[in-house]
């Protein structure tokens, strides 16, 4: 649908929207967008040309800038764009994209985190701490700690994540009885103070997750849009935690569609090192969940990812199929037990829950190796191990075309013979695989 010059469409409902064109002088006023102040700090002398965005639904359409100050800024409603911080006035800031275009937008939408980069980058005149690749934490003015990441959003595979960005994380709360930490896409509450290499080991580790995601073969808008910012319970006593309802992983406990709960104590009230927490298993079942896609699906990337080593500049990817067909269990892996068939797959309940699963492959039934048996294939081994079809597949459950992403899945051919697909590309790493009859016709 075109839009006339001056003209705007209702974006009701959508995802992301903006003018391809500066719109006449009064024409569509745009709610929440407020009248230009006094520039408090540029990035360049230049002026850029602006253009006003649509703040409806998400941030989420507009293109990804580049840049080794690109950040990933995150709205209220949780959407993310990844963009250049350019300029800073009263009540807008200027986001630079990829495509060179500077789009103003209101701060008041913008997460606590943001909030507190935008101060601390107006600060700095428009520039930033060094934290070049394998410097030390960093802090910058106002006492704030810069972490390096890696975020890279919408990118093609890469053998490590490579983009630089920055971790803040923004107290909103500090007291002896509840304080509230908050990062991009996390918030954490504890029963007490976090000491500030806490803070930030937390916020690390689990904003790493979704770049982590963002690594794999799978080009992401599955980590790239998550619904919602998500909980992270700190408890410091075994006491508290048992307590907490949800799946027991060791120091974790989850609920995927609500929150983590983190235990930071050990039993004699010492604290342990957050970096021994590893909480992929659940992160990747909140932003699976957050895309709506299939049961089986979200199961088979949360496994992947529990799978995968934890070194993030590892060079992994290739051997990934390798060292899952040598875990698989012999009688798997032999065909003396059968897998199940992937008609039964598909037609799995879409809602999830996290009963019954946990980060440690031993004992685990036919259907988890099933899972990430068929989620490795997807994302290796099928199409030269592009992940084309998967993720033209994610991208049709994002637009909730079920159907169509059904048909992308299957390519014009039936659950027996894609079965016999998958089991002819595992038989170069000695896997025999055998599956079950569908148990309705």
């Amino acid at each position: 649908m075109s839009t006339p010059p001056g003209g705007c469409h209702d974006a009701e409902g959508r995802r992301g929207f903006f003018f391809r064109g500066a719109p006449l002088p009064g024409a569509c006023p745009e709610k929440g967008l407020r009248p230009r102040g006094i520039v408090v700090a540029f990035a360049y002398r230049r002026s850029p040309m602006i253009l006003p965005v649509k703040i409806l639904s998400a941030l989420a359409g507009l293109s990804l800038a580049g840049g080794v100050h690109a950040r990933v800024w995150t709205n209220d409603r949780g959407a993310t764009v990844t963009a250049a911080l350019v300029a800073v006035r009263d009540a807008e800031v200027d986001l630079k994209l990829k495509d060179g275009r500077v789009v103003a937008v209101p701060r008041n939408i913008f997460s606590g985190a943001d909030q507190e980069y935008i101060q601390e980058w107006v600060k700095s005149g428009g520039t930033l701490p060094d934290t070049d690749v394998g410097n030390a934490l960093e802090t910058g003015k106002g006492d704030v700690s810069y972490t390096r990441l890696e975020p890279n959003w919408n990118a093609d595979w890469p053998q490590r994540a490579g983009l630089a960005g920055f971790l803040l994380v923004k107290t909103v709360q500090e007291t002896d009885d509840l304080s509230i930490y908050e990062t991009d896409h996390f918030i954490i509450e504890s029963p007490g103070r976090l000491a500030k290499p806490e803070q930030e080991a937390l916020a690390r580790r689990f904003e790493s997750i979704l770049r982590t995601l963002a690594a794999v073969p799978l080009n992401l808008t599955v980590a790239r849009k998550p619904s919602r910012k998500y909980l992270v319970r700190v408890c410091f006593s075994e006491e508290e935690m048992e307590k907490v309802p949800g799946l027991r992983n060791g120091r974790l406990k989850f609920s995927p569609t609500s929150f983590t709960a983190l235990l930071l104590r050990d039993k004699k009230g010492n604290p342990v090192n957050p970096d021994a927490v590893d909480p992929r298993f659940a992160v990747t079942h909140w932003v699976m969940q957050s895309l709506d896609v299939e049961h089986w699906l979200v199961d088979g990337f949360s496994a992947y990812m529990a799978f995968l080593p934890r070194e993030k500049d590892e060079t992994v990817f290739r051997k990934v199929p390798g060292r899952l067909a040598a875990m698989l269990p012999r009688s798997l892996r032999a065909g003396r037990d059968s897998l199940p068939a992937l008609e039964d797959l598909l037609a799995r309940d879409s809602s999830h829950s996290a009963s019954g699963h946990d980060q440690t492959p031993k004992g685990k039934g036919t259907e988890y190796w099933a899972d990430l048996l068929w989620t490795v294939y997807w994302c290796h081994l099928e199409g030269e191990g592009r992940a084309d079809r998967l993720r033209r597949y994610l991208m049709a459950w994002d637009a909730e075309e079920q159907e169509k992403a059904r048909a992308v899945l299957l390519d014009g051919k039936s659950p027996v013979e894609v079965q016999k697909d998958m089991a002819e590309a595992w038989k170069k790493f000695g896997v025999k695989l055998k599956f079950a009859q569908p148990s309705s016709p």
